[in-house]
């Protein structure tokens, strides 16, 4: 199965992407601190392996204020192998056109502590770099590979993303390696950190840090932080709350920009399981 994912890969040429990805909503919540975390849906995003330690059928809606959203479903309880499917857009700031894009993985144990996955994407958005309504719409495909360590209490996961054409640094786009690890206290209280830096340098780009608690009511609030170290050293503080029950999860982000002109951003999400 990881064969055929790596041949549509490249089945399609690289065109510049003038976009950033999808974010999902946990990763909003908690600093963008995840990448060592087990995941549901988010694990589409975040890092494709994180969805193999779930036993889960399930579907995911985001919608974003800012008029953006996100569709997906998640199966790790058919097959050993589990796979995720979803679809996303996004506007652009400033104008009235959108980027969208596609994403497809599959995820395995490797042993009972270490899952592996991998993902695909196709993103098509307009030449952020042109002006006036009609510009160029391109296109870019590449892969993401994630790698989950779980020890009970504690959780290590690692991603490449933008793994054959991030070399070509077209716009924002480069290849990505993310390191994180999250721990926990009986279940209940979580604590999670994630590092993301260019492969072609060592020194990390963003800084991610989050916490959450489970209550035993059904309910759950989090929180984050993350900065950059790059241009400006942006910041951005974020919250978030969920309600949990075994047949659907309901779910609220913001994320508050450290910068004047930023505005915040809002964030809703249901996750119903089948």
């Amino acid at each position: 199965m990881f064969r055929v994912v790596f041949v549509f890969l490249l089945s399609f040429s690289p065109m510049l992407l003038a976009s950033v990805e999808f974010v999902p909503l946990q990763e909003r919540a908690e600093g963008q601190s995840l990448t060592g975390a087990s995941l549901q849906n988010d694990s589409l995003y975040s890092n494709p392996a994180s969805g193999a330690f779930q036993n889960v059928y399930s579907l995911d809606g985001t919608y974003l204020l800012s008029k953006g959203f996100a569709v997906s479903v998640l199966d790790t309880k058919t097959s050993a192998v589990g796979g995720a499917l979803g679809y996303f857009r996004l506007p652009i700031q400033g104008t009235e056109q959108t980027t969208q894009g596609v994403k497809v993985s599959l995820c395995n144990k490797y042993s009972e502590n270490v899952a592996v996955g991998i993902s695909g994407k196709m993103i098509w958005s307009p030449n952020v770099l042109e002006t006036g309504k009609d510009r160029t719409v391109e296109r870019l495909t590449d892969m993401d590979i994630g790698v989950l360590s779980h020890f009970g209490v504690l959780e290590v996961g690692t991603t490449l993303k933008n793994a054959i054409f991030g070399d070509k640094k077209v716009l924002d786009t480069y290849r990505e390696f993310a390191l994180g690890g999250r721990i926990n206290w009986n279940q209940l209280l979580f604590f999670s950190a994630t590092a993301i830096s260019k492969l072609s340098e060592i020194k990390p780009y963003q800084y991610g840090f989050g916490a959450e608690f489970i209550t035993p009511y059904y309910f759950s609030i989090k929180g984050g932080y993350r900065f950059l170290t790059e241009g400006a050293n942006p910041s951005f503080w974020s919250a978030g709350a969920s309600f949990i029950s075994p047949k659907f999860n309901v779910h609220y982000a913001v994320e508050f920009p450290n910068q004047a002109e930023a505005t915040t951003e809002h964030i809703l999400g249901i996750t119903v399981f089948l």
